[in-house]
């Protein structure tokens, strides 16, 4: 599953790369501004298993990851996912190889994990994205019980079977989603890994200081809601996830028919 929000200059050749070391497809496009939209229809054309959720708005990186999890369930509801199948999140920037997918998917099954939150190699980035991550990791793995090596990273690897349990607390607010997700499992219970270390292509500045005091904020408020027990109501917005199935099955349709 990628969010995509702006991402012409890299999105052909990370779909290419994902699609190649995954069963099935799907693609959030964050209400972007560019070509991704076009660059997303068209690349659904060539390969039968590509799902394209169209957001009207911009959600953010946490809003379209609630989205993309949504759209999980609703493919479990029509058969076309198991509850035991691997959901994987990267980025669609650039920065994460989607090389590693297989390797980390065996590693998983050896583990017998639930989540795999990866582990990055801090060599391209700067210092004080370090030091800003190693407190954010501080935080999180008091609030969560568990003490993790890097909770920021984009690529992780899910259970479907966990994503209930995850949305059941998940708000989804600019960039919360990594801190949310982490704290979430491990107070949910899940058995989760922090130990795969990946290598990052290349350093992508994009968040400010104002957006680490609004993860850590939420933090606070997601866990204050776990004691409380302050549940969401999962809601898949039928509406949405037809249509984007609908017309994702009828591009790569289209594109069979052709002589």
């Amino acid at each position: 599953m990628i969010p995509v929000f702006n991402e012409a200059k890299t999105l052909a050749n990370i779909l290419k790369r994902i699609a190649d070391q995954v069963d099935l497809l799907v693609c959030v496009n964050d209400g972007s501004q560019d070509q991704s939209l076009t660059i997303l229809k068209k690349f659904c054309q060539k390969r039968k298993d590509v799902f394209v959720v169209d957001l009207p708005h911009n959600l953010g990186m946490a809003g379209a990851l609630k989205k993309g999890f949504l759209f999980v369930l609703y493919l479990i509801q029509k058969k076309r996912v198991q509850e035991n199948d691997i959901v994987v999140t990267i980025d669609a920037d650039g920065q994460h190889r989607p090389e590693y997918i297989r390797e980390i998917v065996r590693y998983m099954i050896r583990q017998k994990a639930d989540i795999i939150l990866t582990r990055r190699d801090f060599s391209v980035y700067p210092r004080y994205k370090i030091w800003g991550n190693r407190f954010l990791t501080w935080t999180n793995s008091l609030l969560a019980g568990f003490k993790y090596e890097d909770v920021e990273s984009g690529l992780r690897f899910l259970k479907a079977s966990t994503l209930p349990g995850i949305l059941k607390y998940y708000t989804g607010v600019k960039y919360s989603c990594a801190q949310e997700i982490a704290l979430i499992s491990a107070r949910s219970g899940f058995k989760i890994d922090n130990r795969f270390q990946v290598e990052i292509a290349y350093y992508r500045a994009g968040t400010t200081v104002w957006d680490g005091f609004i993860v850590l904020g939420l933090s606070f408020y997601t866990f204050a809601r776990w004691i409380f027990k302050r549940e969401n109501k999962i809601e898949l917005n039928l509406d949405l996830m037809e249509r984007s199935y609908r017309e994702s099955q009828n591009r790569s349709r289209k594109k069979a028919d052709l002589p």
